[in-house]
């Protein structure tokens, strides 16, 4: 055990949940900016780091791949609030599968224009990982959501996790639908993103904070 007042340092992973969606989302605003003709509402952030197109190291290299690490962080810091939990354990797994899936996306590239069928291999590899990144970070969502309401953990807590599964599963049919379509598959994916970047954001700081919280609380 550690020494009284004293953080674990897997406390500090936790913040991995704010710094990886907002360095995800800063480096989408730069290199978004210096592709003047990029159309946020029609064209995936994928597309930001196509092979061959400009500037995409920098969002594969500072944006995909530093971002998953922090989400799988974020992971791994939620093992220790579900110890007695099979449920919560396979959701905090499912959190940091996310984590990594980003950082594969961002090692394996799409083809310029992140076509969803065919394409090279790599392009295809892309799209399949994406897909379960965003389908395991969902069932995450939800399955800590529901050990989260058997611990001492922020009452009530669990609602916001299942209204989050909800909502960017709706958002991911959405998507979905819309791969083939000219229009609306950016909004779509960012609405995804907006949604379940909140959750990790806000859930990375209070669990930050709770644990800070009982560090300083009489035993």
């Amino acid at each position: 055990m550690n020494e009284p007042g004293k953080r674990n340092p897997i406390t500090y992973l936790s913040l991995g949940g704010l710094l990886g969606p907002l360095l995800f989302t800063l480096m989408t605003v730069i290199c978004s900016d210096l592709r003047p003709h990029y159309n946020h509402m029609n064209q995936f952030i994928s597309e930001l780091a196509a092979t061959g197109t400009t500037y995409a190291a920098l969002m594969n290299y500072a944006g995909f791949i530093p971002a998953g690490l922090l989400c799988a962080m974020f992971g791994i810091s939620l093992l220790p609030l579900v110890p007695r939990s099979f449920v919560g354990k396979i959701g905090a797994i499912l959190i940091g599968l996310f984590g990594i899936g980003v950082v594969l996306a961002g090692a394996l590239s799409c083809d310029e224009g992140c076509p969803p069928k065919d394409g090279s291999f790599q392009n295809r590899m892309h799209n399949g990982i994406s897909g379960f990144a965003f389908l395991v970070l969902i069932i995450g969502i939800l399955l800590t959501g529901l050990a989260f309401r058997r611990t001492g953990f922020q009452k009530r807590y669990w609602i916001y996790c299942l209204v989050t599964a909800f909502v960017s599963g709706v958002f991911m049919i959405l998507l979905s639908n819309s791969l083939d379509s000219p229009t609306g598959k950016g909004l779509w994916q960012r609405l995804f993103l907006l949604t379940v970047f909140v959750w990790l954001s806000i859930t990375g700081v209070t669990v930050f904070n709770f644990r800070n919280n009982r560090l300083r609380s009489p035993k």
